[in-house]
């Protein structure tokens, strides 16, 4: 079965919550219908957690569940018109074996996904369950959390996409992975991509790299740009050691209606710049609301007379990282949003700039 020959998503999308601590668990390479089963389960987790104030109490939530059992509608994971029975099994087979490990502080846990699972033929449902273990990590909160879009994620065609989506997600600063720590992460062999003991680079960016920005780029709100990283800086022949990731949020792929329910529920109404708009600042520029709220006039302004004030604030927020990797502060923000207006007024002729 192709990766490519996907069918569309009809099942309601909705936005899927996870602790950082599973976004970064080691996981191997799956096949497409393995992991709908794993977003199936984690939006079943997500539930669970609905109305949690995870941001402001990072901490340890018990969810109160042991080994669950967990019906998902076929339909809900198919990918493939064509897919048999034989399919089905096969990918309820391998995720019986599959395992994922993480390590907090000095303990180091390896779990599987299912302890077992059902597949009654004609009956449409597929039934697994799953062990106690997984809902301490998906609950586990102490290092933060990912929120995605369901949808998003379970059109993705490869685990490597998969995984950067949802690491992704709501995460405006730049990171740095070392190729080992890549490696680990997405459960490649140490010695892959590797030629007499010396990493590949070219082929880490030709398939995993450029393919995965490339993915996320068209289907995702979050995606990435990166640099290398050399041994030293001041050697462009040095060897390459790792990576710098550069989160990009795309508003254009973003669930209007999501954007919407979200906001609603976290920012007060009263606030009168749109309901994107203060995600983007709130959770990508990390503007604090108290600062949003002082500058709402300028900030309805913009939203108003802007060309496409998302694109604006985007625009801004590359342009506020400083070579050192650091960022602007807030107050560079709001003069850099001002300039953007009396800018636009001016050359539209617009009185009162």
């Amino acid at each position: 079965m192709a990766r490519t020959d996907l069918i569309n998503i009809n099942t309601p999308n909705k936005d899927i919550l996870i602790s950082f601590v599973y976004a970064w668990t080691r996981q191997k390479e799956m096949s497409i219908l393995e992991q709908r089963v794993i977003l199936r389960i984690l939006e079943y987790a997500s539930y669970r957690m609905k109305g949690l104030l995870v941001k402001e109490n990072k901490k340890r939530v018990s969810l109160g569940l042991k080994n669950v059992k967990v019906r998902i509608p076929v339909a809900e994971v198919l990918f493939n018109t064509k897919m048999k029975h034989i399919d089905i099994e096969n990918a309820l087979y391998n995720l019986r074996k599959r395992t994922f490990e993480y390590k907090n502080g000095d303990v180091y846990t390896v779990c599987g996904f299912i302890n077992n699972a059902t597949y009654t033929y004609r009956s449409g449902i597929i039934e697994v369950e799953v062990d106690n273990k997984i809902w301490n990590v998906l609950s586990d909160f102490t290092l933060g959390f990912r929120r995605f879009e369901l949808n998003k994620a379970l059109v993705l065609p490869t685990s490597y996409s998969l995984r950067f989506y949802i690491l992704l997600s709501g995460e405006g600063n730049p990171f740095m992975l070392r190729i080992s720590d890549m490696k680990s992460w997405l459960g490649i062999p140490e010695d892959s991509y590797k030629r007499n003991g010396k990493d590949r680079i070219d082929h880490i960016e030709s398939r995993i790299l450029k393919p995965t920005q490339k993915l996320l780029r068209e289907r995702c709100p979050w995606t990435f740009t990166y640099k290398k990283i050399r041994e030293s800086e001041s050697n462009s022949k040095s060897p390459v050691i790792g990576f710098f990731f550069q989160p990009v949020y795309l508003p254009r792929n973003r669930d209007v209606d999501l954007e919407g329910s979200s906001l609603k529920s976290q920012i007060p109404a009263a606030v009168l710049i749109g309901h994107q708009m203060k995600d983007y600042m709130l959770y990508n520029m990390h503007i604090p609301s108290e600062s949003i709220n002082r500058n709402k006039n300028l900030l309805d302004e913009a939203r108003k007379i802007l060309p496409d004030p998302m694109y604006t604030l985007s625009n801004i927020q590359g342009r506020r990282r400083k070579s050192d990797g650091t960022y602007m502060g807030i107050g560079w923000v709001i003069e850099a949003i001002r300039g953007e207006v009396e800018g636009y007024k001016k050359s539209m002729g617009i009185r009162g700039c």
